[in-house]
């Protein structure tokens, strides 16, 4: 663009118009909510103490911090820990210069600082505990997907109820694969409505609806592209709700690509096309196909021998619907049929629960999560690629982060064959990097029957018990839906406190649980003995840990299998203690006078 001549900055400006004023940086609102609490706790903490001194000496500084300290419920434990003390004293400090005009001295923040993690945590015997650093690894991946296919006993709700199976399997893929974080894929509600929004923002940007800061069909482009002389299918997704999003450029956000054949061979259930294509074809996403069959037709009728001339790799684009691009990929189970969605997405607190539960009924003591799929992802690009690199995939701005944050303080040096010049091996680090040492395959999943009884008679319980059986009966008695929807509203309540006392006892049966238990862990779950009246279940539970492509009849059919569990629903009533014997059903017939005993399976084979 040509440039105009000095000569011609001729319109003068109003110099009134314009003040001293400096401008502080933007910040979100809940921040801003977060600088404005704290300070309105020091204002608290001077009504209660007329000797402290505004804005704070060291002396005041102090006593402040053990005000707050003291007057704080830890999430952990029962004391908040010294990092969430450290927290506030850095939102209090900012908070006092942003908004009172005062910055606290360089010597007295470090005076502080040291405080706490001194005098302070020794006085009020604050706790040091720190978030884990074990990632996870392929080798847990296939653990939690093993559980979640071909042993889980969980049913889940919803019109299409596998359809949350699915969701969860890509979710998590996704997770590894990308390395985002929780908030990006699924909706957080620490971004809602105003979250979400700059300082000064319209009053019409508030409502804007927290759905659509999740994974959404517009974040999604599916192609057919020729890679390595191949013509496969790629889909690539855009992280747009990154950390600090709001900030960056439209091209800063990182873009993932995930294509269709893997080089290797790896179990079916590692395929992250493979489990996207039903839940798009499930929700009738495609522009101009029915279904996904019709997709991987077109590629499997092109020829390399065609493309050969063309220099665009890119053969062509599957588009998705126009009134689905805001819909998010990911929802609740309220919400499973694409054309009666409301645009809600999957919160990020329900599938972090979800992802925690599945945790633990694969064996795992401690929360499985995604920041760990995503520390691991980290921990291996770290390895593979260059530090620039790595950061664009984590979204990171500072490369210190990593280090700080992410890197397992496992050391990756192999110390006997670096120091004996020999040979070195890795497995042993990568293991203890994972979170399998946090895992017991024997993991009770509810309480003995011993324990139960013990529980079900405790004096709490029995409480609970009476006010849920009360609020019931006056549920039933309801003049008015409103009312209804109350009651409804305490019994979730009541429900949920008897939920967190049971979860408590578990897991202090769980403590002193002994380390092995008889038994196939196959035969302990109720789906070893329902899958044969779950035929695309059964079909799954076989297939998804085997070694093929999507492409293989083996793929073709846990494709088909998995886009009728996301759209349809046949309820099955089924006994597991009765089953077909040579090859005849049982039912309808005297059991002594035909030979039959009724009982209970015992093996997969056989019936007492």
């Amino acid at each position: 663009m040509p440039q105009k001549p000095v000569a011609t900055f001729t319109c003068v400006i109003n110099l009134d118009d314009h003040d001293d004023k400096e401008i502080k940086r933007a910040v979100l609102p809940r921040t801003s909510e977060k600088y404005e609490r704290s300070l309105k706790i020091f204002d608290r903490f001077l009504e209660l103490h007329p000797a402290a001194r505004s804005p704070p000496d060291i002396k005041t500084y102090k006593g402040f911090l053990e005000f707050y300290a003291k007057n704080t419920t830890g999430r952990i434990e029962e004391k908040p820990t010294t990092e969430t003390v450290e927290d506030f004293r850095r939102d209090f400090e900012t908070a006092l210069a942003r908004l009172r005009d005062f910055c606290v001295p360089k010597n007295m923040s470090i005076t502080m600082k040291e405080y706490i993690i001194s005098d302070l945590k020794t006085k009020l015997s604050l706790p040091d505990v720190e978030m884990s650093r074990d990632g996870l690894s392929p080798n847990d991946l296939i653990i939690l997907l093993t559980q979640l296919w071909c042993r889980d006993f969980k049913e889940y709700r919803g019109q299409y109820p596998d359809r949350s199976r699915v969701q969860l399997t890509a979710s998590v893929l996704l997770y590894c694969f990308s390395s985002a974080r929780t908030g990006e894929v699924h909706e957080s509600t620490a971004r809602r409505s105003l979250a979400r929004q700059k300082d000064g923002g319209d009053d019409n940007d508030a409502n804007l609806r927290a759905s659509v800061m999740a994974a959404c069909y517009k974040h999604f482009i599916l192609t057919i592209e020729l890679v390595d002389g191949i013509p496969m299918l790629v889909l690539t997704y855009a992280r747009e709700f990154v950390k600090g999003y709001w900030r960056k450029k439209k091209w800063e956000p990182p873009v993932h690509a995930f294509y269709e054949v893997y080089k290797e061979e790896v179990p079916l259930f590692f395929n992250f096309v493979l489990f996207m294509l039903p839940l798009f074809s499930a929700d009738r996403a495609f522009r101009h196909y029915k279904s996904y069959t019709e997709i991987l037709d077109e590629v499997d009728s092109i020829k390399v021998s065609d493309l050969q001339s063309q220099s665009n790799h890119i053969i062509s684009r599957i588009h998705f619907r126009k009134d689905i691009l805001d819909t998010p990929v990911f929802r609740p189970f309220s919400e499973l049929d694409c054309e009666a969605s409301t645009g809600k997405a999957r919160g990020a607190d329900a599938f972090g629960k979800e992802f925690a539960a599945l945790g633990y009924r694969s064996g795992y003591e401690l929360n499985v999560t995604a920041r760990a799929c995503r520390r691991w992802a980290l921990m291996e690009a770290d390895k593979k690629y260059s530090q620039t690199a790595r950061m664009k995939h984590a979204s990171h701005t500072d490369a210190r982060t990593f280090g700080r944050s992410y890197a397992h303080p496992v050391c990756e040096v192999d110390g006997p064959a670096t120091y004996l010049n020999i040979a070195s091996r890795h497995e042993h680090i990568q293991n203890r990097r994972s979170m399998g040492i946090h895992r017991n395959p024997n993991l009770w999943q509810s309480l003995p029957a011993k324990a139960e009884f013990e529980f079900q008679e405790r004096e709490d319980v029995l409480t609970l018990d009476k006010e849920f059986a009360f609020l019931s009966a006056q549920l039933a008695k309801a003049d008015s839906q409103e009312t209804a929807h109350q009651i409804h509203l305490q019994r979730r309540r009541v429900q949920s406190q008897k939920d967190t006392l049971y979860l408590k006892e578990l897991k202090r049966q769980r403590e002193i649980q002994q380390g092995t238990q008889t038994g196939s862990i196959y035969e302990q779950t109720l789906f070893h003995y329902r899958r044969r009246a779950m035929p695309e279940r059964d079909l799954l539970a076989q297939i998804l840990p085997a070694r093929s492509t999507i492409r293989s009849s083996v793929g073709q059919n846990a494709m088909k299998a998995l886009e009728t569990i996301c759209s349809q629903y046949h309820p099955v009533a089924y006994r597991s203690g009765l089953r077909p014997v040579n090859g005849k059903c049982v039912c309808g017939f005297t059991p002594i006078a035909n030979g039959y005993t009724s009982i209970v399976v015992t093996k997969r084979d056989s019936v007492k």
